[in-house]
């Protein structure tokens, strides 16, 4: 199983490129897309295009994506949601089935701690993956919630829930 798992945002997006294998997860690719500065609209279609790349040059069976929570900053959740709508339309027009998972959820399943701060998540996340040096904190949300999507398919398949 590949999975393509994506932490939106209208400056910096983070993505991650990840594969089950039956002697584990692999991260194959991941990284922050910095935007470049501009209208809205054209930050959107940068996305999309983007993600539509990375769909065409690994061929992910789903994308996972980080749910964005308006309950503190409305206005920048519009954008964010404006991002994921973005990021959507690029894995719909590939026919790749998405899934949403709230931020907290991913946290308490990976740290224990569902307000585990960014820091704690990118290192328990490296340690799961066996990654290491510096790696933007986008991207490790994105490797975070693309790893969840991995833990709970696995979890659903062995107790034969649907996905």
């Amino acid at each position: 199983m590949r999975v393509l798992g994506i932490d939106p945002g209208s400056r910096a997006t983070g993505f991650a490129i990840l594969e089950a294998t039956p002697q584990g997860v692999k991260a194959l690719k991941w990284g922050v897309f910095r935007l470049k500065k501009g209208p809205l609209p054209q930050r959107l279609w940068e996305i999309f295009t983007l993600i539509e790349d990375l769909v065409e040059e690994f061929s992910p069976l789903v994308m996972a994506l980080e749910e964005v929570i308006p309950e503190r900053f409305p206005r920048a959740a519009l954008k964010l949601g404006q991002a994921q709508g973005a990021a959507i339309l690029a894995a719909t027009k590939a026919n790749l089935p998405v899934f949403f998972y709230h931020p907290l959820e991913v946290k308490q399943a990976l740290t224990g701690q569902g307000k585990a701060p960014k820091r704690q998540v990118a290192f328990v996340v490296k340690h799961i993956l066996g990654l290491n040096g510096k790696i933007p904190l986008d991207a490790t949300d994105a490797l975070s919630v693309g790893l969840y999507h991995i833990q709970t398919h696995h979890q659903r398949e062995a107790m034969c829930l649907p996905a």
